[in-house]
């Protein structure tokens, strides 16, 4: 894995990345990790370690999809929640008879993205620029006809529901029900829920992403998507930071479900979450497409996964009880920079071809 990592920092894919094999033994069932890194934090600063933590950018969305399937597996919440029975005002939306599923499954109808960040009238990472934030994106179009759209949008909604069933914060739900029982609460995180002076000491060990005109700097120690930093950097669709094997744990813990290990999830859920929908997602993941697919061609028929706008990723194969993660910041210095799109499915080949030996 390093020299592929290398050589992809060499190429001009990313400054640098790092990646994660995780896997289970197949006699003793004992989980084991291979971590790798290749390349610089940026140019003329140092190495990547194996344990460095990046923007996960959309990464977030499968953590928080599974705090919400913890939820419902010991009753606390339903899938079958309408949006308007928790958030006030959805109501005279058309999120309005929408469930926490149809969000889930970006079958809600909203808008893919909105600049939403651009709109907002108060001040950045306030109660009410959120609270104006979350109201407007519930407004975004809503064709609930559209079948399957991608939605960044759908996924703030579903974290402020989280946060309103729960009553907490959402960093405290997705800690609580997530990060916390895989014992990966110290290593991944919401960037925007610590104080400016933890930013300040991280930041010189996590990976910058991209200048932003709208900020007037390079974003580092805080999250590259716009509309996340405009609601303090805490949202359901992106927020979260960590290292390549905290992220690999989630999708062991999935493969764990998958196999009727444990006990992270009833197989009730488990059977909720991955039930066939229309397009490619599922609920907090996406599958291995027909040709073409970002996961590469040597993995499985069942892969599912999920990939991050910052160059992130994660691709779990159950028929090889096999996790890859790839993070790195492909978006430094820009994010014109789409090399990511040829090397992601040749680095997951080239690690799948060496682990089948």
């Amino acid at each position: 894995m390093v020299r592929l990592l290398e050589s992809g920092a060499a190429g001009g894919v990313f400054p640098g990345a790092s990646a994660c094999v995780l896997y289970r033994d197949p006699d003793s069932g004992t989980a084991i990790s291979v971590r790798a890194a290749g390349g610089v934090l940026a140019r003329g600063e140092a190495p990547v370690r194996e344990a460095t933590c990046f923007d996960l950018a959309s990464l977030t969305k499968p953590f928080v999809a599974s705090a919400a399937a913890r939820m419902v597996s010991r009753g606390a919440l339903s899938f079958g929640v309408l949006v308007d029975e928790v958030l006030a005002d959805a109501r005279g939306t058309s999120l309005a008879g929408v469930t926490l599923e149809r969000l889930l499954s970006h079958e809600s109808g909203l808008d893919a993205w909105g600049g939403l960040y651009l709109d907002v009238q108060h001040e950045v990472g306030s109660a009410a620029a959120r609270r104006w934030i979350v109201s407007e994106a519930m407004r975004r179009d809503g064709d609930q006809n559209k079948g399957m759209v991608y939605s960044d949008l759908g996924y703030i909604v579903a974290g402020e529901l989280l946060a309103k069933v729960a009553g907490r914060p959402l960093q405290d739900v997705v800690r609580a029900e997530v990060l916390a029982p895989l014992e990966i609460e110290e290593r991944v995180f919401y960037a925007g829920a610590l104080t400016a002076a933890a930013r300040h000491q991280l930041a010189p060990e996590v990976p910058p992403t991209e200048r932003c005109d709208w900020r007037g700097r390079v974003v580092r120690a805080e999250v590259h998507d716009e509309n996340c930093a405009a609601l303090g950097g805490i949202a359901g669709h992106a927020g979260l930071f960590g290292d390549a094997e905290s992220v690999a744990r989630l999708g062991l813990a999935w493969l764990d479900v998958l196999a009727g290990r444990g006990d992270f999830v009833r197989a009730s859920v488990r059977d909720r979450v991955f039930a066939p929908r229309p397009g490619s997602h599922r609920l907090g993941w996406d599958t291995k497409s027909e040709g073409g697919s970002a996961a590469g061609q040597r993995m499985g028929p069942r892969t599912f996964g999920h990939l991050g706008f910052t160059g992130t990723s994660i691709w779990s194969d159950p028929d090889r009880d096999l996790v890859v993660v790839l993070l790195s910041n492909r978006v430094h210095p820009t994010r014109s920079n789409t090399k990511i799109k040829t090397f992601r499915p040749a680095f997951y080949d080239g690690v799948v071809h060496t682990f089948d030996g």
